[in-house]
């Protein structure tokens, strides 16, 4: 019962990673088109200042969906070695979220830098 509701979780990380994948090129396809300037010149920037802080909110929201998911397996796999292998994937997992979380917080600085300077007219 735990090992399919495991499952079922580890299917929804992979929905989740497949969402958050889909949602920022979206956004970032947008993001591209309203921008001005030449096409190469528009993936800097803007674009992909939205593209990498979308993503990595969804990644972040899959990671720890995953870690959810190594906690039941955990619970089912009660030999010392299983136990092990998946305290080494949760410990993995949560210094990446801990990572991308601090590259979030970031790049979230630098776009309010950015666009608290454009709103007083020092970018145009």
């Amino acid at each position: 019962m735990i090992s399919v509701l495991a499952s079922i979780i580890d299917a929804v990380a992979v929905a989740v990673l497949l969402a958050g994948l889909v949602i920022a090129s979206v956004m970032g396809w947008r993001t591209y088109a309203a921008a001005s300037g030449r096409p190469f010149e528009r993936l800097s920037g803007p674009v992909l200042i939205r593209f990498r802080l979308t993503l990595g909110r969804w990644m972040l929201a899959g990671l720890e969906v995953l870690i959810v998911s190594d906690i039941l397996h955990s619970i089912v796999h009660r030999s010392f070695t299983e136990i092990g292998i998946l305290g080494l994937i949760v410990l993995i997992r949560s210094v990446m979220s801990y990572m991308l979380d601090l590259e979030i917080a970031r790049i979230d600085k630098a776009e309010a830098l950015t666009e608290g300077a454009a709103a007083e007219g020092k970018f145009s």
